[in-house]
C-alpha cells in the first residue's frame, strides 16, 4: 500500500487528491485524520489532535466542542451554530480541503466566543468519551 503523502495544490504534504486505483489504496481513517490536521496547521494555523477510536474511525480535535470524525472517506462534525429548533447542525464534507475550510470557520466562531468568555485564554479540546457520542 502506497500511503506516501504528495505535495499537491494545497501546498502541504498530504493526500488531498483522489487515490489512484492502480498505485495506491485509500487512506485509513487515522491517515485521513492526520492529513486533515496537517492541512489545518499549514493553511489555517490551527493545532489539532488526532485520536483513533475503537470503531476504526478517527477524530480530529480542534477545540472544546469541535470534534471532526472520519471513516477514511469523509468527515462529519457538529458545528457551533444551531438550527431553527435550537439543535446543533451536523456538517459533513468528503474532501480534505473543504472540510479544513469549514472547520477553520467553525474554529474561528468558537475562538471568538472564548475570547469574550475566557479573556483570551485558550480552551483545550476534550475527547474523553468521544467513542460514545459519535454524532453519526
Amino acid at each position: 500500500m502506497n500511503t506516501t503523502p504528495k505535495s499537491l495544490a494545497c501546498g502541504c504534504e498530504c493526500r488531498c487528491g483522489p487515490a489512484s486505483p492502480i498505485t495506491s489504496a485509500p487512506p485509513t481513517a487515522m491517515e485521513y485524520a492526520q492529513d486533515l490536521a496537517a492541512i489545518l496547521a499549514e493553511l489555517h494555523h490551527i493545532h489539532a489532535d488526532v485520536h483513533e477510536l475503537n470503531s476504526g474511525n478517527a477524530i480530529v480535535s480542534l477545540h472544546h466542542g469541535l470534534l471532526a470524525y472520519t471513516d477514511g472517506e469523509s468527515f462529519w462534525w457538529t458545528g457551533p451554530e444551531l438550527n431553527h429548533a435550537g439543535s446543533p447542525l451536523l456538517s459533513s464534507e468528503p474532501t480534505l480541503l473543504a472540510a479544513a475550510r469549514q472547520l477553520a470557520e467553525h474554529h474561528a466562531l468558537l475562538s471568538a466566543k472564548d475570547d469574550v468568555m475566557r479573556n483570551g485564554l485558550p480552551l483545550l479540546a476534550d475527547v474523553i468519551g468521544a467513542e460514545h457520542v459519535d454524532p453519526r
